[in-house]
C-alpha cells in the first residue's frame, strides 16, 4: 500500500511540473540569441539564456512566458505553446534620440558621482531575472558636453567576472522607461570583490537626449554568475543553502522614487522604501549607484 502511496504521489508530481527547454533564436537571420531573460507573468520565476540562447524553466502548469531582450519585441506566449525552438521577431527601432557628430574629445564632464567608501546598501539578485534603472535628467549645460563616454558601476562580486547588462531607455509619459536608445547588448563584467565596473560606451556615438534617459542594470541569470552559499535561519541551526547571481549592485540614498524604477514580473514597477536597514538609508528610496562620464 505504501508503495503505490509513493509512485502515485511521483505521477502526480510529474504531472504539476513541467520543464520547458528551448533554443532563443532571431526569427530573420535564424541566429542564436544570448541572454535573453524569461520570466513566468506575475510570478517571481525566471531565468536567463545563456551564450548559445538555450535555456531551461520549471514550471507548476501551463503559464504566460514573457521573454525580453535588447533589440527584439517583448514576447508573452503560453508556455505549452513552446518547442524546441523559439523565435523573437527583431525591433524596426527608430532611434530619433541619438544624434552622431564628430567628436573633439578635449573636455570631460561627470554627473551622479559617488564615493565607493561610503555605499553599503545593494540590490542584488537572487534566482530571478530583473532590472534597475536610473533616470539622467538632462541639462543645458550638456550641451558642452553631449556624447555618453563611460558608464561607471558600483559592484561587488562574489565570483570572478560575473556579468550584467546594460540597457539604455527613453522615457515615456509616466515617467517610465520606454523605448531603447541602443538595441544591442552592453556587456559589463564584474571583477570579484568591491570594484567600480567602468563600461566605455564613446564608440556608440551616442548624445544626451534632451528628454532625459534610463540607465538600467539586468541580471543574468547564467552559471557563470551563480553563488551558492550556507545560511541559518533566524532561531535555528539547521543550516540551508542559498544561491545568488552575482554581482550585487551598489545604491546611493535619494529622498524620492521619481528616479529609480524595477522591472520584474513583466512590469516596471517604482522603487520600494527602505525599512529596517541602516540610519543612512532608512525611509530613503534607493538609486544604483553609476557615475555617467559625458564628452564633446
Amino acid at each position: 500500500m505504501k508503495k503505490l502511496l509513493a509512485i502515485t504521489f511521483l505521477l502526480i508530481s510529474n504531472l504539476c511540473f513541467s520543464q520547458l527547454k528551448s533554443v532563443i533564436i532571431d526569427s530573420e537571420t535564424k541566429e542564436k540569441i544570448p541572454y535573453v531573460n524569461i520570466w513566468v507573468e506575475n510570478e517571481s520565476i525566471g531565468t536567463t539564456s545563456n551564450e548559445k540562447g538555450e535555456f531551461e524553466l520549471e514550471i507548476e502548469s501551463t503559464k504566460v512566458i514573457l521573454f525580453s531582450a535588447i533589440g527584439f519585441e517583448t514576447k508573452k506566449i503560453s508556455s505549452d505553446l513552446i518547442k524546441s525552438i523559439l523565435e523573437l521577431k527583431p525591433l524596426v527601432t527608430e532611434l530619433d534620440e541619438i544624434i552622431i557628430k564628430s567628436k573633439k574629445l578635449t573636455k570631460e564632464v561627470t554627473i551622479g558621482e559617488f564615493k565607493k567608501s561610503k555605499i553599503n546598501f545593494y540590490f542584488a539578485c537572487g534566482i530571478t531575472p530583473w532590472i534597475t534603472a536610473r533616470y539622467f535628467r538632462y541639462e543645458k549645460k550638456y550641451n558642452e558636453t553631449p556624447f555618453l563616454n563611460k558608464i561607471s558601476v558600483l559592484t561587488k562580486s562574489k565570483v570572478k567576472d560575473s556579468k550584467f547588462n546594460i540597457r539604455l531607455y527613453t522615457i515615456n509619459s509616466k515617467g517610465e522607461p520606454d523605448n531603447y536608445i541602443y538595441d544591442e547588448n552592453i556587456i559589463g563584467i564584474a571583477e570579484k570583490g568591491k570594484k567600480i565596473t567602468e563600461i566605455d560606451i564613446s564608440k556608440l556615438n551616442i548624445e544626451f537626449p534632451e528628454n532625459g534617459f534610463f540607465i538600467a542594470i539586468e541580471w543574468l541569470i547564467i552559471e557563470s554568475n551563480k553563488f551558492e552559499y550556507n545560511y541559518t535561519m533566524q532561531g535555528s541551526k539547521k543550516k540551508l543553502k542559498g544561491i545568488s547571481y552575482e554581482p550585487k549592485i551598489g545604491t546611493v540614498p535619494a529622498e524620492t522614487d521619481e528616479n529609480s524604477w524595477i522591472f520584474n514580473q513583466g512590469k516596471w514597477r517604482k522603487v520600494w522604501k527602505n525599512v529596517g536597514t541602516s540610519k543612512k538609508y532608512e525611509e530613503k528610496y534607493s538609486l544604483i549607484a553609476i557615475e555617467l562620464t559625458l564628452t564633446n
